[in-house]
């Protein structure tokens, strides 16, 4: 029972913890940075700030108000356990706004609150991603949208997000919704790298007719395992391998010259992937996944 319990501490902790360190660098991101320059970040935290803007009520106040009648829906379609983690992240994101409000930093141009702002709120994002947290608010109508009509959750945040730029765009100013749609761009890449690593790896799946040639010269020359999927072809009916290989962005143009250099006649696709685990150099090890 002890040992159950440490374990649960464990991985709650964990997802607590991310939870809390992420959103508050992304309440400093648009406590300090947003505000700024009078830019909007996504989801119901936006619809606060707008609401911020155009009335001075409290960001923070609002962004829990708001998120009330989206916590019970989540309670009635979803379930107590997935909207445990929402409540929470949007708690700490209320209290991170409410603790570095008033908080300047002296700069003029809006550029910076592109850059380092939405740099910073990507990076406060995916950390709290990463641990398997959320803010709560356009996640959870996603999540109720999807589980009953089958809308992906990221088409709902998307059309959510864009319905809310064309109101600020109308009720503020055009350009500083194109501000807006390039820190959430910004703030999206950061978050990509945080939560998929910056060394993304490149898939091959080669059809050859000299499998064991080519899986030789890519063991010997790359030190890269290889392996050989039997396959045939659609129309012609014909035998073939195909063999499938993980390299990094480096190997790619070596592994290239090496499939000219031994098939001329091979059929291959390059794809780019994140998180390899496995046996392998430079791969994650399974054991290293989290709860």
């Amino acid at each position: 029972m002890k040992t159950k319990g440490i374990d649960l501490i464990k991985k709650y902790g964990k997802i607590f913890a991310g939870t809390t360190v992420g959103c508050f660098i992304t309440g400093f991101a648009i406590a300090v940075f947003y505000h700024h320059s009078q830019l909007i970040s996504g989801g119901v935290t936006g619809v606060a700030m707008i609401l911020n803007y155009k009335l001075g009520w409290s960001t923070s106040l609002l962004n829990l108000l708001l998120n009330i009648p989206i916590f019970i829906a989540g309670f009635i379609f979803l379930g107590k356990k997935h909207i445990i983690f929402s409540i929470y992240g949007t708690i700490m994101v209320s209290l991170a706004l409410q603790f570095f409000e008033g908080i300047e930093i002296p700069y003029e141009s809006s550029l910076t609150t592109v850059l380092l702002g939405g740099a910073i709120c990507g990076f406060g994002s995916g950390i709290m991603l990463r641990s398997g947290g959320t803010s709560g608010g356009t996640d959870i109508v996603g999540k109720i949208l999807n589980k009953y009509f089958s809308i992906a959750i990221g088409t709902t945040q998307m059309a959510f997000n864009v319905v809310m730029l064309i109101v600020y765009g109308f009720l503020f100013d055009l350009d500083l919704a194109i501000l807006t749609m390039a820190t959430s761009f910004v703030a999206s890449v950061v978050n990509n790298y945080i939560n998929d690593g910056i060394d993304r790896r490149r898939v091959l799946y080669i059809v050859t007719s000299k499998p064991d040639q080519l899986a030789e010269r890519i063991g010997n020359e790359l030190k890269r395992g290889v392996t050989s999927i039997p396959c045939e072809g659609g129309t012609t009916h014909l035998p073939h391998q195909m063999l499938y290989v993980v390299i990094s962005k480096f190997q790619l143009a070596a592994l290239k010259r090496i499939i000219r250099d031994v098939d001329p006649e091979a059929f291959f696709t390059i794809q780019v992937t994140t998180g390899v685990y496995g046996k392998g150099r430079t791969f994650h090890a399974v054991s290293q996944i989290g709860d």
